[in-house]
């Protein structure tokens, strides 16, 4: 039986990790003319940026002072986010779950501040009753703890859960957390070589509640 919706943030509520691949893009282009491809900023969606800061030291040097870019890129990347709407079908999905008894919650790897911040300006913080995020679990995606801790703060089975991620770090995170996953991808993760997931779809308008309900059934 299906129980809870457990959403990851970057990516699946707003898409937000356009903005840093941009971001990332644009300063290396112009500093070091070097072109970030998609591809190879993919190794921290879903994660955090530390894969992305060793494969950039790789290729260019461990003098490349990524840490402190990111510091100061930070307000840029906030000016930018805070004009964005949630995603597509996000806000219906959100109030429909709901409205038919469904817990929700936040499993992320970044802090709570984000998610927070962000579903308060978009009106969708109440909707949520657990965010399971970087300060509660010793490893992010894609380790499964993150997904195993939204489930523990929801009381539920992971199980009893419905994983909703754009990322193949996610994908995996929830797969070892034995919970299915529904994979809604973006602009960024398209080209990812997702496998083993429940359902994918192009956009979270096309999620047809009703019929999820009735594949948990059909799983007892």
């Amino acid at each position: 039986m299906l129980k809870a919706l457990v959403f990851d943030f970057d990516g699946v509520i707003v898409d937000t990790e356009a903005e840093w691949y941009y971001i990332y893009k644009e300063w290396l282009k112009k500093t070091y003319d070097y072109d970030l491809k998609v591809n190879d900023y993919l190794v921290c969606v879903g994660a955090n940026s530390q894969n992305l800061f060793r494969f950039i030291k790789k290729e260019l040097g461990d003098h490349v002072p990524i840490e402190e870019f990111e510091k100061e890129a930070t307000q840029e990347y906030i000016e930018r986010t805070n004009r964005l709407p949630a995603m597509e079908g996000v806000k219906e999905l959100i109030i429909r779950a709901k409205s038919e008894g469904l817990k929700l919650a936040i499993a992320t790897s970044a802090t709570q501040k984000k998610p927070v911040t962000q579903l308060k300006r978009l009106g969708l913080l109440d909707y949520f009753d657990a965010f399971s995020t970087a300060e509660l679990s010793e490893n992010i995606k894609p380790a499964p703890d993150i997904f195993l801790k939204a489930a523990e703060l929801l009381d539920c089975k992971p199980e009893e859960c419905l994983a909703i991620e754009d990322s193949l770090n996610g994908l995996i995170a929830a797969q070892r957390a034995s919970m299915p996953c529904l994979i809604v991808p973006n602009m960024i993760t398209k080209d990812s070589p997702f496998t083993g997931y429940y359902k994918m779809v192009n956009s979270l308008k096309d999620i047809d509640l009703s019929e999820i309900e009735s594949d948990f059934l059909k799983k007892e």
